[in-house]
C-alpha cells in the first residue's frame, strides 16, 4: 500500500465459468485534452517521480502540481492528484489536504475506474488517519458498493474492520476484517498465484449451484506440489445463486494433510480440483482442475538486535542487522541462503551536482543528433563502499534445534566500521557519519511477475542509538532537521495512542512524554524559523497534550494556533479540539458555541462534527436538567441531530445521528415511527456507533407493538453480534422469555 501497512492482502480467484458470461460495458469516455498534452503530462509526473526518489519532494510536489495547472484538461490530472495526495497523507500528514486532492482522483469524470477506487479508498484512509472513524466508514463502503470487483474492497474492509476496533466494537470489528481477501477481481480468469503465508480463496461459478439447499456446499481438492493436501468447502454466497466461495489458510511448513492448512514452500504450485456434477454439454463429473504458483513479495529492512523494529540509523562500530522477508527463498527443510548487497553511499555537494549536470549538458551538445535534456538528473549519492552478503533463513517461533526450517525470513549481522575513504573490494564495510548504509535486494519471483529491487536505508551514526534520534548526523538544512523530529514526535503519539487503545496506560504516557520531549526540544527553533515548520509544531503539541489529557494546555496551544495561524487548514480541528475540552468540564453553553463556530466554517470537512456536537451538548443538558426545561431541551437536541442527517449527509455521523432520532421517537412511545427510522439505520448505516443499543430499542418498540417473534430476532442479533455489549445480559433474560412465551402459546 502507498500508506503505512500493517497488512498486505493476497487474494486468489479462481473463476469456472460457463461460456456467455456477459461483460461489463465500457465506461464512457470523459472528455479530456489531446494525446500532446497527455503525452506531456506524463513526462512531467515521471519526472517528479524521479524527483521525489531522489529526496527532492519540494521539487516533486512542485513538478507534480504544474500538471493540474499546465494541463488541467489532461487525463493524466488525476494521476497528478493521486500522486500529491499520497505525499501529503504519507509525508506531511495532511490529511485534509490529502484528502482534497484524492476526492478530485475519484471525480467520476476520471475514465480509470481502478484508479477511482484507489483515490476514494485513500480518502477514506485520510478519515481513518484523522480519527474520523464515522466518515472513515461511509467512505470504505462507498468503495465496497461503487467497485465491488476491485481489489481495494479488501483494504476497505481491512480499515472498516481497524476502525471499529479502534471504537472498541470488537464484534463488527471481526466481522469486517474476517471479510478481507474474499473480493474477486475483473481479472479472475488470469491470476494464477497465491502469496504463500496468505489465504487461498477458492471461487466457482457454475449455475448448478443454485439448486443447492440451506447449509450446503461443494467440496475442492487443494493440493500443493510439495506434498500436502487440503479438502475445501465452498458456500453459495447467497440464496438460488451460482456462485461460491471458499478460502484457506497457506503457511511456509513441512506437509501435514487434513490440518485445515495447506502447507507449502517457495516455487512451489497448487492445483486446485473441481467435480463439477453436471455440465452445459449434458456431460456428467467433469473435473475442473486450475494450478496455481505459489509466488511471495519480498522486502528488505534494517533493523534492531532484536529484529523487531525498523532503525533509521545504525552505529559504527557495531553491527548492521539485516533482514529479508520472502517467501520464495524457502526451498527445503533446511536452513536456506539468499544474497543481497549492501552499500554505503555520501551525498555529493551541491557543487558535485551541479559539476554533473553541466557535464551531461554539455556532453549532449557535442553530438548533433542528441535532444538537449532539460534539467538532466544526476545521482544524489556517491558510492564510497559496497559488500555482497549471505542472509541465513532463521527458526522463528522457537523451533527446536535440528527441525525443519520454514520461515522464509532471512538475516545476518555485519560489522559496520569507521573509514574516510571509499574502499571497494575488501570484505569489510566502512562508513562515517551521515553516511547513507542501503541493503539491496533483488526479488526476482513475486507477485507482479517481473523483478524488483527491494531496499532499505539507515543513515550511520557514533555513539548509540538511545532514543533513535540521529543525533550526530550532519543535516544542513535546518527546515529538513525539524520536520524530521515533528515525524519522531508524531510517530512516538500514535504508538501512544495504540497503548492507550489497548489500555496499556503507563507505556502510553512515556511515548507521550517522549513526544512532549522531542517537540519542546525544537520549539525554540521552530520559532526563529516561522511558517509551516511553526505551525506544524503547535498542532503537533496540541495532539499531544490532548491525548495526554493536560486540557488547559492543549486549550492555549490550539489557541495560539488559531490566532497566529487563522487561514491554517488545521484550525477547525483546533476548535473542535477547543470543543471537546470545553464539554469535557461541563461548559456546556462555551461548547456548543465552539461547535456552532466550526458549522460556520464554509469550507470545512468537520461541519457535520461540529454539528452533532451541537445535539450532543443540547442532549445533556436535557439530561442533566431537573425542571420543565428539559422537554425543550430534548427538542432542541432533536432538532439539531435532525440537522446533521439532512444538511450534512456526507458526514459520519448520519447513522448515529439518526439513531439518536428513533430514541426520542421511543421515549414519546411514537413506537411504529421508531421503528421505521430503526430499520433505515440497519439498512444504511451498518457502522453506526452504538449499534447494540439500537438493536435493543429496536426489539423494545417491536415488543410494543406486539411483533414478538420479529423482538426476539433483534435480541438475538445482539447477543450474537455484540457478546461484549453491556446489553447483552438483560437481551438474554427477554429473549428467553419470549422464546417460553411463544412456546407456550403454540397450540398443541
Amino acid at each position: 500500500m502507498l500508506i503505512p501497512r500493517p497488512l498486505a492482502v493476497a487474494v486468489l480467484a479462481l473463476c469456472f465459468a460457463l461460456p456467455g458470461l456477459a461483460q461489463n460495458d465500457a465506461a464512457p469516455t470523459a472528455p479530456r485534452g489531446s494525446i500532446v498534452e497527455d503525452r506531456a503530462a506524463r513526462k512531467l509526473i515521471d519526472a517528479g517521480d524521479l524527483r521525489f526518489e531522489a529526496g527532492e519532494s519540494d521539487k516533486a510536489v512542485e513538478i507534480w502540481g504544474s500538471v493540474l495547472e499546465r494541463y488541467p484538461r489532461s487525463r493524466m490530472r488525476f494521476a497528478a492528484h493521486l500522486k500529491l495526495g499520497g505525499f501529503y497523507l504519507d509525508e506531511q500528514r495532511a490529511f485534509e489536504r490529502a484528502r482534497g486532492h484524492f476526492e478530485a482522483a475519484a471525480d467520476e469524470a476520471n475514465p480509470d475506474p481502478d484508479e477511482r477506487a484507489l483515490a476514494l479508498l485513500k480518502s477514506g484512509v485520510c478519515d481513518f488517519e484523522a480519527r474520523h472513524y464515522g466518515r472513515c466508514f461511509k467512505t470504505m463502503r462507498a468503495v465496497i458498493e461503487d467497485f465491488p470487483t476491485s481489489g481495494h474492497v479488501n483494504e476497505a474492509y481491512y480499515y472498516i474492520g481497524l476502525g471499529h476496533f479502534k471504537l472498541g466494537h470488537y464484534s463488527r470489528a471481526i466481522e469486517s476484517l474476517e471479510k478481507v481477501g474474499t473480493a474477486l477481481a475483473d481479472d479472475d480468469l488470469r491470476v494464477e498465484k497465491v502469496e504463500a503465508g496468505r489465504r487461498l480463496y477458492v471461487k466457482i461459478d457454475d449455475r448448478d449451484l443454485a439448486t443447492l439447499g440451506a447449509g450446503e456446499g461443494v467440496t475442492v481438492t487443494c493440493k500443493a506440489a510439495s506434498g500436502d493436501t487440503e479438502q475445501l468447502r465452498c458456500d453459495p454466497v447467497g440464496r438460488e445463486v451460482r456462485v461460491a466461495l471458499g478460502s484457506l489458510p497457506t503457511a511456509l511448513g513441512a506437509p501435514s494433510p487434513d490440518n485445515g492448512r495447506l502447507e507449502v514452500r517457495g516455487g512451489d504450485t497448487v492445483e486446485v480440483l473441481y467435480t463439477d456434477a453436471h455440465t452445459a454439454e449434458m456431460e456428467f463429473d467433469v473435473r475442473r482442475l486450475r494450478e496455481v504458483s505459489v509466488i511471495g513479495n519480498g522486502f528488505a529492512q534494517i533493523t534492531d538486535g532484536s529484529y523487531r523494529d525498523d532503525l533509521g540509523g545504525v552505529v559504527i562500530g557495531k553491527e548492521a542487522h539485516l533482514q529479508v522477508t520472502d517467501p520464495d527463498g524457502d526451498r527445503g527443510d533446511g536452513a536456506d541462503r539468499l544474497r543481497a548487497r549492501v552499500e554505503i553511499l555520501r551525498a555529493k555537494t551541491a557543487e558535485q551536482i551541479e559539476d554533473e549536470k553541466a557535464a551531461l549538458v554539455a556532453a549532449a551538445a557535442a553530438d548533433p543528433l542528441a535532444e538537449t535534456p532539460e534539467g538532466p538528473e544526476v545521482d544524489r549519492y556517491a558510492l564510497r563502499d559496497a559488500l555482497d552478503v549471505v542472509l541465513t533463513e532463521a527458526a522463528i517461533g522457537g523451533a527446536a534445534e535440528g527441525a525443519p526450517v520454514h520461515s522464509g525470513v532471512f538475516r545476518a549481522a555485519i560489522p559496520l566500521g569507521l573509514a574516510a575513504a571509499p574502499n571497494l573490494g575488501d570484505d569489510l564495510l566502512g562508513a562515517e557519519p551521515g553516511d547513507l548504509l542501503r541493503l539491496t535486494y533483488i526479488d526476482a519471483v513475486n507477485l507482479s511477475g517481473e523483478p524488483a529491487e527491494r531496499r532499505a536505508e539507515a543513515k550511520t551514526v557514533e555513539g548509540n542509538l538511545g532514543d533513535v534520534r540521529v543525533t550526530e548526523a550532519d543535516i544542513s538544512d535546518q527546515e529538513l532537521r525539524l520536520r524530521t523530529q515533528l515525524k519522531t514526535a508524531g510517530a512516538l503519539t500514535q504508538i501512544g495512542n495504540h497503548y492507550k487503545d489497548f489500555g496499556i496506560r503507563e507505556k502510553a504516557d512515556v511515548k507521550y512524554t517522549e513526544a512532549l520531549d522531542v517537540c519542546e526540544d525544537i520549539t525554540e527553533a521552530a520559532e526563529r524559523l516561522g511558517g509551516k515548520v511553526l505551525e506544524e509544531t503547535y498542532v503537533q503539541l496540541w495532539r499531544i497534550y490532548f491525548a495526554m489529557e493536560k486540557l488547559d494546555l492543549a486549550l492555549a496551544m490550539s489557541s495560539r494556533l488559531q490566532r497566529e495561524f487563522p487561514n491554517s487548514e488545521f484550525v477547525d480541528e483546533a476548535i473542535l479540539q477547543q470543543a471537546h475540552v470545553a464539554r469535557e468540564r461541563g461548559d456546556l453553553a462555551r461548547a456548543i458555541t465552539l461547535y456552532s463556530s466550526l458549522v460556520r466554517l464554509k469550507e470545512s470537512p468537520m461541519r457535520g462534527e461540529g454539528q452533532f456536537g451541537v445535539a450532543e451538548c443540547y442532549e445533556q443538558m436535557a439530561t442533566e436538567a431537573r425542571d420543565a426545561s428539559a422537554e425543550q431541551l430534548y427538542e432542541r437536541a432533536f432538532l439539531a441531530y435532525e440537522k446533521v442527517y439532512e444538511q450534512f449527509p456526507e458526514s459520519g455521523r448520519v447513522g448515529e445521528a439518526v439513531a439518536k432520532m428513533a430514541n426520542f421517537y421511543y421515549q414519546k412511545r411514537d413506537y411504529a415511527r421508531a421503528v421505521d427510522v430503526f430499520e433505515n439505520v440497519l439498512a444504511d448505516h451498518p457502522d453506526a456507533n452504538f449499534l447494540d443499543v439500537i438493536l435493543f430499542n429496536y426489539g423494545r418498540c417491536l415488543y410494543r407493538l406486539d411483533r414478538r417473534p420479529q423482538a426476539a430476532a433483534m435480541f438475538d442479533r445482539l447477543i450474537d453480534d455484540f457478546p461484549e455489549s453491556p446489553l447483552a445480559g438483560e437481551a438474554k433474560q427477554i429473549s428467553s422469555a419470549l422464546a417460553k412465551a411463544v412456546g407456550a402459546a403454540a397450540p398443541q
